[in-house]
């Protein structure tokens, strides 16, 4: 896959786009968010987030798509199909587990910073793993949570 420039930082959601590797998508408002989460998003940008994680382990990033190894192979298998759109439910996830990732990524320096800290026990998180937290949408939410504390020097 061709790898495109990213996104202007100043545009809506372009830490998440960027994150995604989709940077012909340009999102401005949460309504176009919704319906292009609806719509779905392709197959190929799963594959192109989940195969770019070094820290994560494939199972863990599994879990928080709500998807099974054995679909997950299928998925990247059939090439003829990498531009049919996830469902709606694995395209809500894979945009958090897409917009926790950038937003560590901002508040830690680094990819690999945030992508280790997603994998140890948090003290904020009553010492869980952030990424287990993600499969749920209240466990991103009190992982995106901390990380805005974080951000602020509130908790670290």
């Amino acid at each position: 896959m061709a790898k495109t420039a990213t996104l202007p930082a100043d545009e809506p959601f372009a830490s998440v786009v960027n994150a995604l590797g989709v940077h012909t998508l340009h999102i401005r408002t949460p309504i176009e968010l919704h319906e292009r989460i609806i719509a779905g998003f392709p197959r190929a940008t799963a594959i192109r987030l989940v195969s770019g994680l070094n820290k994560i382990q494939l199972d863990e990033s599994m879990k928080v798509l709500n998807m099974s190894a054995r679909t997950w192979q299928r998925i990247k298998a059939d090439k003829a199909e990498l531009q049919k759109p996830l469902d709606p439910d694995r395209s809500a996830r894979l945009w958090s587990l897409a917009d926790i990732l950038a937003k560590a990524e901002t508040v830690l320096g680094t990819r690999e910073d945030a992508e280790q800290w997603l994998s140890y026990p948090a003290i904020g998180l009553d010492s869980h793993r952030p990424i287990e937290l993600m499969s749920t949408p209240q466990g991103a939410a009190l992982v995106r949570t901390l990380l805005e504390q974080m951000e602020q020097g509130v908790y670290a």
